[in-house]
């Protein structure tokens, strides 16, 4: 049935002795009510009628308190020339919860139980109504909740939530709609084994449409016959909604929630089972962890200290390796000097000394140089080189 206004009133219309809804189209359906509940050509823009086939009653939605009023008063229907019983209420409205009291006694009547339970000590109640010739009372409230005890006059009587049953017909025994808008009066079918219009002597093994189970279709004792409550089912999906987002917001946190984890192991670590089962504390255990760290670092600190010694050694052998060959360049560049002055044809050129002949033999100079090895290089260095020139007067 499509979705009707929520702000409309809703009437229901229950046609009997056998009106079958579904053969008859909506508008001839529609025209038969306005015309039960005289409503003229003229008002019946705002009101809406849907038939509903599969429980085989009208439904009537407008938003005008007087039409409502118009539309409970229909007792009968006419279509043609036939005309068919009926019956009208008005449903629940909208944003309204359904509860039930038991243990009324059947002498109150209907007056009595409306004064003892639509008062102020009770004021979400909005409407009761007993359940056929039961001691249960149903009563209407307000919002989409069910208070657990309501006040019956002077009595506390516990109130439960409504659960309503699914429609079944005990008269043709088919699902869907009840006995009293029943479309096939003369068309029964056996609710236990489903053999259609079965003698009155019939035996067979019942099993249940609904559960399952060794009794007729939608027995009293089935507990598949009742529909989960609208409340229940509100609950449930904000329930299952919460989850998923509970789930879908932890996931997102989970990274971080798994770094601050590892890192507070790390900065404390637990115990393991053997030291729990030898008797150490978790102090003492952070404290052999902690000791072990340190060693580590101490022997990675010793070797990178030993590879730095090693690089600065071999560094040092390379600088003196180089200064020896420096100083070996030098002494040899000052015996190539020296050489060269021993030439007698070079000296006599350069000697220009008054009184000397060329014929004279040349000046003696003797050149003495100190030179280190490489082994003894720090102590020779400090000695100065000695050079002697002796000249023949």
């Amino acid at each position: 049935m499509p979705q009707l206004p929520r702000e409309d009133y809703k009437i229901i219309v229950r046609p009997r002795e056998g009106l079958r809804v579904s053969d008859h189209g909506a508008a001839r359906i529609a025209n038969s009510v306005y015309q039960a509940a005289d409503i003229p050509r003229e008002a019946r823009e705002q009101d809406t009628i849907c038939p509903n086939y599969q429980q085989n009653i009208i439904v009537v939605s407008n938003p005008v308190e007087e039409h409502a009023n118009r539309y409970q008063r229909i007792a009968c229907i006419k279509l043609g020339t036939q005309e068919f019983e009926a019956s009208a209420y008005e449903a629940a409205p909208e944003n309204t919860s359904k509860g039930v009291i038991r243990g009324i006694p059947l002498d109150d009547t209907a007056l009595d139980i409306t004064a003892n339970v639509i008062t102020p000590r009770n004021p979400t109640a909005l409407v009761d109504k007993r359940m056929g010739n039961t001691t249960n009372v149903i009563v209407l409230f307000d919002g989409y909740r069910v208070p657990s005890y309501v006040k019956y006059g002077g009595a506390l009587t516990r109130c439960s939530l409504y659960r309503k049953q699914l429609d079944v017909c005990y008269h043709c025994g088919r699902l869907g709609h009840r006995a009293d808008v029943c479309p096939n009066p003369n068309d029964k079918i056996c609710r236990g084994c489903r053999m259609p219009n079965p003698p009155e002597n019939h035996e067979c093994k019942a099993r249940c449409q609904l559960c399952d189970q060794d009794h007729p279709t939608a027995d009293r004792t089935c507990k598949a016959m009742y529909k989960t409550p609208f409340l229940v089912r509100k609950r449930r999906w904000e329930r299952s909604r919460q989850e998923q987002e509970n789930t879908s917001y932890a996931a997102q946190e989970r990274p971080s929630n798994a770094n601050s984890a590892s890192d507070q192991s790390e900065s404390f670590p637990r115990v393991s089972w053997a030291d729990k089962v030898k008797g150490a504390s978790a102090e003492a255990s952070s404290d052999q962890k902690v000791a072990k760290l340190e060693e580590d670092e101490s022997g990675q600190s010793t070797v990178q200290k030993d590879a730095s010694d090693q690089q600065r050694a071999a560094s040092s052998g390379q600088s003196t390796v180089q200064k020896d060959a420096s100083d070996q360049q030098r002494a040899a560049s000052v015996r190539d000097t020296a050489d060269r002055r021993r030439e007698p044809g070079a000296e006599a050129k350069k000697s220009k000394v008054p009184g000397l002949s060329p014929r004279s033999p040349p000046p003696i100079r003797l050149i003495v140089s100190l030179e280190s090895s490489a082994e003894d290089h720090f102590t020779t260095t400090k000695r100065c080189r000695a050079h002697f020139h002796v000249r023949r007067t």
